[in-house]
């Protein structure tokens, strides 16, 4: 069978299956072909308020009502039960030396919460995403997007555009149309058939992770409790929010789902990593690795036996998802040096990844596909296509590259949580500036465009680095706070690095 389509989309993740389902509401023919079929196992999974107004404006823009519910957690638990999700209120941060756990003695300077959202109902929420990317490809379909899943395919460039030949077990289909759009992530089939350079080695995070989900982890308020520690001063419960334990190699991410079970993954960082003693997962043949660094249930192990507080939670724990266990990556991150061309655009999660720190790629993907829908939609000579697509290219390039130096600071932080927690506040920075303004609805992502906030970040990188150069003092890293509390004062309105907040800070919700 062949068709005449208007828009090819490799990929239906919730990005593909979004800006299908907003051209096909358009009048576009839509095809969306995809090698994997739903539910599939994805990770990426904690919304944020930026996240939650892309996704309003979105549905309000294009007339897609049914998306409304997911933009809240209230509503998305009355109208939308069958779709897990877990309640996030906001971050929460702690910190942990190896061989100590956390008691009323050793929690002074180890615990920071930044509140997102000011109650549950209008809360951020953590999307289970086999659930939610089913529920926006079934959506669009219901739109008339013609969905390939499972579906095997070789791409060409032609001079008219693009063609597709292609076999899913309903049998085999071909395609040919003038535009696709590449959602299908670290594959980056589009990227790989027009031979777009990698600048993966440019960027200054180098990451890795083990991850899955998890049931019958004990949950931190919990062993907060049984150990006597004091929750009075928490802005919210800790454990609703996407939940950060800062180690002295890296971090742990926390992420509960309203199943019981828990999104967790360690991330190790290159220059924080024990490689000799398996604490962090190496490509095999990487140039100095280890034997060591053993198998993703040996890495995951021999990490939570560092740290009894990590230990005590997970003692009982079970891999849920996927079914095969425990995933272990190489080096994370990526970058292409194009996003976009005459006849061709890629979604942000394509086009490059920094790390699961601070929350960005749902935000990040709803922010590019929003964009590349009205270009699309609203420019039709050729010329100005051309060139916004191209604009479209740079800024989603530098806003990348933006994220991964609010990224790459906080591991160049460790072993002091003090300074990856003062590190944060750049970030917290930039969201709250954009949730607390109209940026939220037209700017660069994360302040990625304010010249001023970019030379703040490289100011700031270098005071860091002074500062962990000297020994990280207590004396070292106050000055550090006060130069940076000085510095953020133009994009803090909600009293980031107060110092007599304690780490606690309840006026960081979003409007």
């Amino acid at each position: 069978m062949h068709f005449q389509a208007d828009m090819l989309i490799l990929g239906s993740g919730f990005g593909g299956s979004l800006l299908g389902m907003i051209l096909a509401k358009s009048g576009w023919h839509v095809v969306i072909a995809d090698t994997a079929r739903h539910p599939r196992f994805a990770i990426g999974e904690s919304s944020t308020p930026l996240a939650d107004a892309a996704l309003a404006k979105i549905a309000t823009t294009y007339d897609l009502p049914e998306l409304v519910p997911l933009t809240r957690y209230g509503s998305w638990k009355r109208i939308h039960p069958e779709l897990t999700c877990g309640l996030k209120r906001g971050f929460s941060y702690f910190g942990h030396s190896p061989g100590r756990d956390l008691t009323p003695h050793t929690i002074a300077g180890q615990q920071l919460l930044v509140s997102a959202s000011a109650g549950d109902d209008v809360s951020d929420t953590h999307w289970l995403r086999s659930d939610v990317d089913a529920f926006f490809a079934v959506n669009a379909r219901q739109h008339g997007v013609v969905l390939y899943e499972g579906a095997e395919y070789t791409l060409h460039r032609t001079s008219a555009g693009w063609t597709m030949e292609g076999t899913t077990q309903d049998g085999p289909f071909q395609l040919s149309c003038p535009f696709v759009v590449d959602a299908t992530g670290a594959a980056g089939v589009v990227l790989r058939t027009l031979s777009i350079a990698d600048l993966s080695h440019q960027l200054l995070t180098s990451s890795r992770s083990v991850f899955a989900h998890f049931s019958d982890v004990r949950r931190v308020g919990a062993l907060l409790a049984e150990s006597g520690i004091d929750r009075s001063r928490h802005p919210f419960p800790c454990d609703a929010a996407a939940v950060h334990h800062v180690l002295d190699n890296g971090w742990m991410w926390q992420l509960p789902f309203d199943d019981d079970t828990v999104s967790a993954g360690f991330m190790f960082h290159r220059q924080n990593a024990d490689i000799e003693h398996g604490f962090f997962p190496v490509e095999p043949g990487t140039p100095g690795s280890s034997a060591a660094a053993g198998t993703p249930l040996s890495v995951w192990d021999a990490q939570l036996q560092r740290f009894p507080f990590l230990r005590r939670q997970f003692e009982n724990a079970t891999v849920v998802r996927p079914r095969e266990g425990l995933v272990m990556t190489g080096r994370l991150q990526r970058l292409a040096a194009r996003a976009a061309g005459p006849n061709w655009a890629a979604l942000p999660f394509t086009a490059g990844f920094i790390d699961p720190l601070h929350s960005t790629g749902i935000a990040h993907t709803l922010f590019g596909v929003r964009r590349l829908a009205d270009i699309l939609l609203t420019t039709s000579i050729k010329d100005i296509r051309e060139q916004r697509l191209a604009e479209y290219s740079a800024d989603l390039i530098r806003e990348i590259r933006h994220i991964d130096r609010l990224v790459e600071g906080c591991y160049a932080g460790l072993p002091s949580f003090r300074l990856w927690c003062a590190w944060t506040m750049l970030y917290f920075a930039a969201v709250t500036s954009m949730e607390h303004s109209s940026k939220s609805k037209h700017g660069s992502f994360l302040m990625a465009d304010d010249v001023e906030f970019r030379k703040l970040l490289i100011s700031a990188r270098r005071r860091l680095q002074n500062c962990v150069s000297t020994g990280a003092s207590n004396a070292d890293c106050g000055q550090f706070e006060a130069w940076l509390r000085e510095a953020i004062a133009p994009w803090n309105s909600v009293g980031l690095l107060d110092p007599d907040s304690s780490g606690m800070y309840a006026g960081t919700a979003a409007r």
